[in-house]
């Protein structure tokens, strides 16, 4: 194929990619699988421009990502039962697609606008929906088209990683103020839902982007970041404190209790999820090194309770609300170390140091730490969700993660590149 044949086949297929990661996230939670539309078409391009992957050098970097994408497609693909034995799920499947689009990405490259206004119209969707079921619906909690913990998380994620590309990305005032808006809308969303996680993780992300400034001698704008922060979510709190006080002071009660009186305690929502911990906890010491297995955890579980060495509120659900505690007691050690590796090779991959941002023209620079800020809130913020709830038990929370990433390795490269040589 000619030389000028392949630029322009790359160009479509980079093109195509920029607007899949674009309705990816813009979509991610305003309409029933949203995340789905979006990372299918990625797929498609991904299949389209996979030949110009060949005879292509891949950075360490890259080379870590997929291998941990895959190896986690492995460990949600064996149950863990028996000796290859499958859960029969497809997220093998999935993974190693996701895998494959990472490549592509690479070497095609994503429009970096794909994920700054991605994400920022994604929170405006999620709010959107938020509202109608707030106040047209009349629900006492928001819970998009997932369930209210999902939402909340990613909307809360969505939020705060556009109020970050907005800090960094030097962008003129008017986009600046229009993407703090609507990075508002997204954390309003994830208030609305009620989901206490998302809330607890959200000091923590934007102590990161605090943290970033300082280190990159952005003081000053830091000082500001965090006095327009407080000032948002001020202005989103205190008209219906008492919902949020009355959900801060139920936690605070039912703790307690759970300590004091655990027969009592299991039913409520944070004194089951203690109970939960407690018995996952204990199961994963039984068989460390591989832990129950996906259904040996179920048998298990009944078992343990019909001894009453544990709730029968633990029952109901099918995971620990703990994403270690629940990979512990059905994987043990190995698929534990192999899900702390998919939280921390991203996040070593993405960290904003300053070796990195030489990478880019100095006009890029910007923009590069502004999508690698966003990139390493990701891990962050799933690994404080995981405390809370099993995150990736979830369609929605295995997609999201999977095409963000997907998403950001490819804006990188995008920005990495001088202008009249980048790809795609």
């Amino acid at each position: 194929m000619r030389k000028d044949t392949v630029s322009l086949y790359q160009r479509i297929v980079g093109c195509g990619m920029s607007i899949s990661c674009f309705v990816f996230f813009a979509l991610s939670l305003a309409v029933p699988s949203g995340y789905s539309y979006g990372a299918a078409a990625c797929v498609i391009f991904a299949l389209a421009g996979v030949g110009l992957c060949r005879h292509k050098t891949w950075s360490t970097e890259l080379k870590a990502l997929c291998a941990v994408m895959v190896l986690m497609g492995l460990i949600w693909g064996l149950s863990f039962d028996g000796w290859w034995s499958w859960t029969g799920s497809d997220y093998l499947f999935k993974y190693w697609l996701a895998a494959l689009c990472l490549g592509v990405a690479y070497q095609v490259g994503v429009h970096a606008g794909s994920a700054v206004w991605g994400c920022a119209l994604g929170g405006a969707g999620a709010l959107g929906i938020a509202a109608y079921q707030y106040l047209v619906l009349g629900w006492s909690k928001a819970t998009g088209h997932t369930n209210a913990i999902q939402y909340g998380g990613i909307a809360m994620y969505l939020g705060i990683a556009t109020w970050a590309m907005a800090s960094f990305g030097a962008w003129p005032r008017r986009q600046s103020l229009l993407l703090w808006l609507l990075g508002g809308c997204g954390v309003l969303a994830s208030l609305l839902s009620g989901s206490r996680g998302a809330w607890v993780v959200a000091p923590l992300l934007l102590a990161v982007v605090l943290g970033v400034m300082w280190h990159h001698g952005q003081g000053r704008r830091a000082m500001w970041t965090a006095v327009g922060a407080a000032l948002c979510v001020a202005a989103m709190v205190i008209p219906a404190a008492g919902k949020f006080e009355a959900r801060v002071d139920q936690a605070m009660a039912e703790v307690p209790l759970y300590w004091d009186h655990p027969q009592q305690g299991a039913t409520t929502s944070a004194g089951q999820r203690l109970e939960q911990w407690r018995l996952a906890l204990r199961m994963g010491a039984q068989r460390p090194l591989t832990g129950w297995g996906v259904s040996g955890v179920v048998v298990q579980k009944q078992k343990m309770v019909a001894a009453g060495l544990a709730h029968p509120s633990v029952l109901e659900y099918g995971h620990a609300h703990n994403e270690i505690l629940d990979m512990w007691a059905k994987r043990g050690l190995i698929g534990v170390a192999v899900l702390l590796a998919f939280y921390a090779i991203p996040l070593a991959v993405m960290w904003p140091t300053r070796t990195r941002l030489a990478r880019a023209p100095p006009v890029q620079r910007p923009a590069l730490l502004a999508v690698r800020v966003a990139a390493s809130l990701l891990p962050i913020a799933y690994f404080g969700f995981g405390w809370t709830q099993v995150f990736f038990a979830h369609n929605s929370g295995n997609i999201f993660y999977l095409f963000s990433l997907v998403a950001f390795v490819g804006c990188i490269r995008w920005l990495e590149k001088p202008q009249g040589v980048r790809p795609g």
